[in-house]
């Protein structure tokens, strides 16, 4: 749609508030110091973020690895490539985050890439509902 009507797209907190920077694995407890520890939602994310969650990022460390970046690289490079996408809203909390998220320009995004992406995250769905949806 935003293509067709000619309208720019610039998504904010494409790594999802973190949840999409490899910090939170599969059946281990939440890093000490991710936001999850102290947001008022913990319970709903520990309890929401299901099979389907942990299957992507299991996939987007492969590819990360594969391309030789982190995952948050490869998300914001994912992100920045899609259609109608102008930028990305970032938030880091540090220099460190901020550099390793400019080294999502250097990135590259395949067709394949998109395809294995969107098999397990579809486009127009949603990984977690938030409450009251």
């Amino acid at each position: 749609m935003a293509q067709k009507h000619e309208v720019a797209i610039l998504p904010w907190s494409p790594l999802w508030g973190g949840l999409l920077t490899g910090k939170y694995r599969r059946d281990q407890p939440l890093p000490p110091d991710s936001r999850l520890t102290f947001d008022p939602l913990t319970g709903f994310w520990e309890s929401n973020l299901g099979p389907q969650f942990y299957d992507l990022l299991d996939l987007l460390e492969e590819l990360a690895a594969a391309k030789n970046c982190t995952i948050p690289q490869l998300v914001l490079a994912w992100t920045i490539s899609q259609p109608a996408i102008t930028s990305a809203i970032i938030g880091p909390r540090t220099l460190a985050q901020l550099q390793d998220n400019l080294g999502a320009i250097e990135v590259e995004i395949n067709d394949d890439d998109r395809q294995r992406i969107d098999a397990l995250a579809p486009p127009g769905g949603a990984l977690a509902k938030l409450p009251n949806q």
